[in-house]
């Protein structure tokens, strides 16, 4: 007998903001060159980006300053930004466009959704930045470190792909190293804060409240 259909779970919190108008015009001139669709037939990353390249999902961007600095240091490398929040992709669009970037897509969704669109083995790597904590015991189902989130991303991951995590929580840290600790198909831990991630808002943020980060760094095997 197949096994039921699990509902998806949501991630994340909506939060609504309205944008200027300039930033609404900004969105509806950029967002057919630089974002991809949530919903689909699979994702061809040599027909987005026109070249076989590395391709890395990179999964609750805020602002985009941390996503177009990496892409920038890392130009061999393509990478699909993931976002639900319309003001976020309005400023990742406009860094895109200034800074001249052609190695970054945006999808303005659930990135979970559109990871159902990624083929098996195919990702050089996923970052997870500061995710929303969840810190409500009854709401850690909902966090991208479950044990169910965990199994999707390595699916998805070439061998010798990574899962790199960083959080300010300390409680979500325990969470993501006992998971993908106990991924068979993940080797890994704690690492130093690496220099080649910038320093997000968030985590600003939480430096000024006295709160440090957590670097996790995992490799399927």
């Amino acid at each position: 007998m197949p096994e039921p259909v699990r509902p998806p779970v949501r991630t994340f919190k909506p939060r609504r903001r309205p944008l200027s108008t300039e930033r609404a015009a900004l969105m509806e001139r950029l967002t057919p060159i630089w974002c991809v669709d949530e919903a689909g037939e699979g994702f061809d990353p040599v027909a987005v980006f026109g070249r076989e390249a590395p391709l890395v999902v990179d999964i609750g961007i805020g602002f985009g300053d941390t996503l177009t600095a990496m892409a920038a240091n890392e130009p061999d490398v393509d990478v699909v930004g993931c976002d639900v929040h319309t003001p976020g992709i309005a400023s990742t669009l406009a860094r895109i466009e200034t800074m001249g970037l052609d190695n970054v897509r945006l999808l303005h969704g659930d990135a979970l959704g559109f990871l159902d669109r990624v083929a098996p083995e195919s990702l050089a790597g996923i970052r997870i930045y500061f995710p929303d904590p969840w810190p409500k015991a009854r709401h850690r189902h909902r966090r991208m470190a479950s044990e169910r989130n965990v199994d999707r991303f390595v699916a998805l991951l070439a061998p010798g792909g990574f899962v790199h995590i960083a959080t300010d929580i300390d409680d979500y840290a325990a969470q993501a190293l006992r998971v993908c600790d106990d991924h068979p198909d993940l080797t890994g831990g704690v690492i130093d804060r690496p220099d080649w991630r910038p320093v997000t808002r968030y985590e600003r943020k939480g430096l000024a409240a006295g709160r440090t980060a957590t670097d996790l760094l995992y490799r399927r095997t």
